[in-house]
């Protein structure tokens, strides 16, 4: 079976976050039909499989999500999302980009290694959860693995990946006095204050980074306390806003400016704290953690970054440096457990989540090589 036909079998089957059993279960049975050993799933509902190499060495994980956004509104959808039709030399379907063409790359690249060159071993992932949680489940599979390295599959165009933003989701409550709506100066309105706030946040400075690019901060909800608000002057505003992070910055600095701009406007009386995802894998493992998932980086001349970008060459192929501008399972594998973490993978970012996905089975094919020379570059072998 070739890559193009693998890739095709994984988007015809729905994966939508929270139900990646299926989908798991047939990267399961390809991985065991290419001769992976060690295959298997977890608690979780992540899917290992592990090549290795006759010689000891270093361990590499590459690794791939499952789950896909959902495909709402279908009717928008000029083709089938779970068709994984192939036509004008593309597979066409929801997660073809993001990121089943990757995890299908990803299995038949590494079973092309030979293991008597191989010094090593190559951990196959494909986890669960990381449209809603980056990095949880991949944690999992970390501490069952012992990586020396990481490659995250997501999408590059083909590029190298060093570096990516991180993400969190802050909530802010203000805080007011309620009081009849006929008479609202008896009372203290908490959404009058949450305008002020509102105004505060968006003039802060978004800081800068060399090779990443500019922070974000985008209000994504506000709801007043109580809602509706009928006949009375709400007592409390609730807005959120998303961040996304660089390199160098730390959760205490963000609550610090946030708290800071809150004080600016006259709401000194207003919590921002973190909010928590709570998430239940297709398993029934469930997570409530705070919503900070950390940026990262590798320096361009670490050892990693430098022997995937030969062995990419090697392959004959012409990668250029990026960064993540979304946030990857890589918040946890190097932002948290501080492995370090490269990016590689088939596509663009900008196929993503949207109607009518689709990935080109020319970069389907060049990723499953590229794959496989980085995993010969960095564990020694020759390709």
């Amino acid at each position: 079976m070739s890559v193009v036909t693998f890739a095709s079998d994984l988007v015809r089957i729905p994966s939508v976050l929270g139900g990646e059993g299926p989908v798991a279960s047939r990267v399961a049975e390809e991985m065991r039909r290419l001769g992976y050993q060690d295959v298997g799933i977890d608690p979780l509902g992540n899917i290992t499989g592990v090549w290795t190499g006759d010689r000891p060495g270093s361990t590499l994980l590459l690794d791939g999500h499952l789950d896909t956004v959902d495909v709402m509104p279908r009717a928008a959808w000029s083709r089938d999302p779970f068709g994984g039709e192939v036509a004008e030399d593309r597979i066409w379907g929801r997660g073809s980009s993001d990121m089943k063409g990757a995890v299908a790359a990803m299995v038949h690249g590494v079973a092309g290694l030979d293991r008597d060159r191989l010094a090593g071993r190559v951990v196959v992932s494909g986890s669960v959860g990381e449209e809603q949680i980056e990095g949880a489940a991949l944690a999992a599979v970390m501490e069952r693995e012992h990586p020396d390295f990481v490659l995250i599959g997501e999408a590059s165009g083909l590029d190298l990946v060093r570096a990516g933003r991180g993400r969190a989701e802050l909530a802010v409550e203000t805080r007011g006095r309620p009081a009849h709506a006929s008479t609202p100066d008896r009372g203290v309105n908490a959404v009058l204050l949450m305008q002020q706030v509102c105004a505060e946040i968006s003039r802060l400075p978004m800081p800068q980074h060399p090779f990443v690019g500019q922070g974000v901060m985008c209000l994504t909800d506000i709801i007043s306390i109580p809602y509706p608000a009928h006949s009375v002057v709400p007592s409390g505003c609730r807005a959120t806003w998303e961040r996304r992070l660089l390199p160098g910055e730390t959760l205490e600095g963000l609550l610090a400016e946030v708290r800071a701009a809150c004080a600016r406007a006259g709401a000194a009386d207003t919590e921002v704290a973190l909010v928590d995802t709570d998430y239940q894998t297709d398993t029934g493992v469930a997570f409530r953690q705070p919503k900070w998932f950390p940026p990262w980086e590798l320096a361009e001349g670490h050892p990693l970054v430098v022997k995937a970008l030969r062995g990419l060459r090697e392959a004959g192929q012409r990668p250029g440096m990026a960064s993540y501008q979304f946030c990857t399972n890589a918040a946890y594998s190097a932002g948290v457990a501080g492995v370090p973490t490269i990016g590689y993978g088939p596509s663009s970012a900008a196929l993503a989540h949207i109607v009518d996905e689709y990935l080109e089975v020319a970069q389907l094919v060049a990723a499953a090589l590229g794959y496989r020379a980085i995993a010969a570059a960095v564990l020694g072998t020759l390709i």
